[in-house]
């Protein structure tokens, strides 16, 4: 039988092991929210924080089927400048495939819903006027131009 001292020792080092976990798991979320631009996915919450924090809107119109929409997923909005730039939006995603109301509002459609195609980049103040609208894949240099032109309109 175990005496009582290793018992203690053994629940300690399990108690030790479960918190150090928790702080890597904290660790590893705050790594991953600085590293990411973090999109709404609701049209209403981003227009009230556009209002509430005086930033433009960003939105990014999309499908998971749409090879250029990962193409930017992957170079463009992975990139750390364009990450940061992103800071000065209400960054705002919309999947066409579940939001073709919204899509059509905004002329931000996929071709294959009679749209002007995807990726799609919406950039408007919070009262809905629009600020500029492009279109198609766009690497993470031109995008972040892209970024800057809009900011000297907002």
């Amino acid at each position: 039988m175990l005496s009582k001292k290793v018992l203690i020792l053994i629940a300690l080092s399990l108690l030790v092991s479960v918190v150090l976990f928790q702080c890597v798991k904290k660790s590893e979320k705050i790594e991953k929210s600085e590293g990411s631009i973090l999109w709404l996915t609701d049209l209403n919450t981003a227009i009230s924080k556009a209002k509430e924090m005086n930033k433009p809107i960003m939105i990014d119109f999309m499908a998971e089927w749409c090879p250029p929409c990962r193409a930017m997923e992957d170079s463009t909005f992975s990139n750390s400048e364009v990450i940061n730039k992103a800071q000065d939006f209400i960054p705002l995603r919309i999947d066409v495939d579940e939001h073709q109301d919204i899509a059509n509002k905004y002329n931000g459609n996929a071709s294959k819903y009679g749209g002007v195609g995807i990726p799609n980049m919406l950039f408007m103040k919070a009262d809905e006027t629009k600020l500029k609208h492009v279109i198609g894949y766009h690497g993470p240099q031109k995008f972040i131009a892209v970024m800057d032109s809009v900011l000297t309109l907002f």
